[in-house]
């Protein structure tokens, strides 16, 4: 799979770069993915590439007219519209996902996140309602993936574990393993909230602590600032997150001259550290 979203980004940079159409041998010769492959080989592989090309939105059509000078393949960005207009079976969660990886590569030209398989697979799990197991801070969790979200330039899985529902960090999944049974539930994942759509997630605690903590480690978890007052170099904040696990691991790092949080919200923190 990784090695077919490399081609994929490839070619959608190689359309990018070039504004006629292009022939089936340019496309070879300039992919060095393809270049070394028969002619059978390639045919597969490029068939294969396109479906999954307009999967995520993109088409690649060959143009063939006989009053153009030029002929080969075109890309338009037209598909995911066209599907949506027609009818809902689209999985729109799925492009979704995909598409933002491809962006964030495009823009930031740095390779491809390690997280990719793991979307992939949990979104057939997501979609075929199975049960899956991985490792998350040092412990087996077996769970039902209902989705997958970008938030603040992070993955996150929503999952059902123990009747409840719970957000991880795509970033902290290890040694991720799908169940093979489908249909283990009939709830409607379309419908689940992640923790940091959820208000029973939402913590608010005020903090007294030095600045340069805050600002050293301010950037570790997803937070809004409630009110801020500074006397010297003494910061006094209250704060809002849904980012409970951030939450802790910033109070670990800063440790605070004082806490202050009510008993609803204490309890959430306790959850997460016992969880």
């Amino acid at each position: 799979m990784k090695n077919v979203i490399k081609r994929c980004i490839t070619l959608l940079t190689l359309f990018n770069e070039e504004s006629s159409q292009i022939s089936t041998e340019y496309i070879k010769d300039n992919i060095k993915a393809y270049r070394n492959l028969s002619e059978s080989a390639f045919k597969r592989s490029f068939e294969r590439d396109k479906v999954l090309l307009r999967e995520m939105g993109y088409n690649l059509d060959y143009i063939n007219d006989k009053w153009s000078i030029n002929e080969g393949y075109n890309l338009s960005g037209t598909a995911v519209i066209n599907e949506i207009k027609k009818n809902e079976k689209i999985e729109f969660d799925k492009f979704i996902n995909t598409y933002h990886i491809i962006k964030n590569y495009l823009n930031s030209n740095t390779g491809i996140k390690n997280n990719i398989i793991d979307i992939s697979k949990l979104n057939d799990a997501i979609k075929n309602r199975k049960r899956v197991s991985f490792i998350y801070q040092n412990k087996l969790r077996k769970v039902y993936p209902m989705g997958i979200k970008l938030f603040n330039n992070s993955w996150y899985l929503g999952a059902e574990d123990n009747n409840k529902l719970k957000t991880y960090s795509l970033d902290k999944i290890n040694n991720l393993k799908i169940g093979n049974k489908s249909e283990l539930h009939d709830k409607d994942y379309k419908k689940i909230k992640f923790s940091w759509e959820n208000k029973d997630y939402q913590i608010i605690i005020k903090l007294n602590l030095k600045k340069e903590l805050y600002l050293i480690n301010k950037n570790i978890f997803n937070h809004s600032i409630i009110s801020k007052n500074q006397k010297s170099n003494l910061l006094k904040l209250e704060i809002s997150t849904y980012d409970v696990y951030g939450l802790l691991k910033f109070l670990l790092l800063t440790n605070p001259k004082k806490i202050t949080l009510n008993k609803k919200y204490k309890k959430l923190l306790l959850e997460a550290l016992s969880d």
